[in-house]
């Protein structure tokens, strides 16, 4: 499955995605992860439009923060948002995601219509 991370650092989630300087989106398998794309943003662009394009495929996204009506924007494409405590190291989170798809219960995790 594809997973957005919001970063400044592009280690890090940090902020919300309205702001959000850079997005990573990584592919994550059961058997590890891998950087698919890394966006920068122009901060004088549309604030939401392209980060939400850049969001494309990607099945979930990890936010510092998120407001209930940029959440029904990312629903509305079909991606979930899950917030992390700023600062969370990216690399922690990918090594959870990797450990909750090798268990049971893998297929919640995974969007409608099997592995992306």
């Amino acid at each position: 499955m594809k997973v957005g991370f919001i970063t400044r650092d592009d280690e890090h989630v940090q902020g919300q995605l309205r702001s959000a300087p850079r997005l990573l989106v990584y592919q994550v398998t059961a058997a590890g992860s891998r950087l698919e794309r890394s966006c920068a943003f122009d901060p004088a662009a549309d604030r939401s439009t392209h980060r939400l394009e850049a969001l494309a495929g990607a099945a979930l996204v990890y936010v510092a923060a998120i407001g209930p009506s940029m959440a029904a924007r990312l629903a509305a494409r079909g991606v979930q948002a899950a917030t992390a405590r700023e600062g969370t190291p990216i690399r922690d989170v990918l090594r959870s995601l990797e450990r909750r798809l090798r268990g049971p219960g893998a297929a919640a995790l995974l969007p409608a219509g099997g592995p992306a």
